[in-house]
Parts: C-alpha cells; structure tokens; sequence
C-alpha cells in the first residue's frame, strides 16, 4: 500500500489483482446491468485511489473494499432507478404540447381568434363563431337536437363557411392595439 501510495504502478496493480475478484463478486450480487456494474467497479478504483493515502492498515483493505463496493452498488442501483430509458416510439404526440413555447403560442393564437370574434358586427354570428370554436377546441360537445343541429346541414355549412371566411378577413387586417 505504501508503495502504491508513493506512485509505483506495479504496487497499485498488485492490490487491483489481489482484490478483483471479491470487488467484481459483490458488483454481480447487486444483478445490476453490465454497464452500471462497471460503472460501480470502477468507482471503487478510484474511491480507493483517492482514499488509499489515509488507509493505515493493510489488513483493513478487504473490509474496506467491501464496503465501498457495496456503497457504490447502492448508489448505482438508485441512480439507474431513476434514469429509465425510454422508447421514444412510446412518445405520443401529446408530450410536445407541454413544451412551455409552443403552449404559449397557442394561447397568443386563441387570443387572437377571440378578438377577431368579438369584431364581428352580427351579434348572432359572433356566437355561433364562439359556440364553433368551442367545439372545434371540444371543450363542450354539441347538443344533440339543438336548433343548430336541426336546421338544414347545408345552411348551417354555408353560414359556417361566410363566417370563418369573415373570421379569415379580419385576422388578416392589421389591427393598431396601443
């Protein structure tokens, strides 16, 4: 250990040689994968590394491996526990919507709709502008036998269509909010 300690490599690969295979052997109790057991092997090294200067008694060094090894096995389980890889093929698109920008951009989006549709001079166009962009936004589904539904489909799809047309318009002025 001395030797090690004053930089002599044949030293410090001695005590590697001695003490793997009882390092490697709790690493595999601990059925971590592959990569996390050589994660955690290889913090052992370098905590003893680091520690070896301070160890007085070479006797002491098997227990003190263990231990760190056992340490080191826990640290990594925990961390690999935390770090689930994910298919990204389990990605829904659902996810992009929480990005904070694109939320903010369809607010400013949706704002804006709701201004041009309070422009709008028909009183009764407004609302059926209103009641189509809440079902477009499926915040409130259609009532089955309400006098929308009743009327002529036709009617209804050309007033739909004069309006959104309208709408289109007056999201395309430019408008001069000070």
């Amino acid at each position: 250990m001395r030797r090690a300690c004053q930089g002599e490599h044949g030293a410090w690969e001695a005590i590697v040689d001695r003490h793997l295979p009882v390092v490697n052997a709790i690493a595999l109790s601990y059925h971590l994968s592959g990569p996390d057991k050589e994660d955690a092997v290889q913090t052992v090294w370098l905590t003893l590394n680091q520690h070896l200067p301070r160890l007085h008694s070479p006797e002491s060094l098997r227990a003190w491996l263990r231990r760190v090894t056992r340490d080191a096995c826990e640290r990594q389980r925990r961390q690999s526990a935390r770090l689930r890889p994910v298919d990204p093929h389990s990605l829904d698109a659902s996810d992009e919507a929480s990005d904070p920008e694109t939320e903010y951009l369809r607010k400013e989006e949706i704002e804006e709709l709701h201004r041009a549709v309070q422009r709008l001079t028909d009183p009764g166009e407004r609302r059926a502008a209103l009641r189509y962009l809440a079902e477009c936004a499926q915040t409130t589904p259609s009532v089955p036998g309400s006098p929308e539904e009743r009327a002529d489909p036709r009617t209804a799809a050309n007033q739909r269509r004069r309006m959104l047309r309208r709408l289109r318009r007056l999201l395309e002025e430019p408008t001069w909010d000070i």
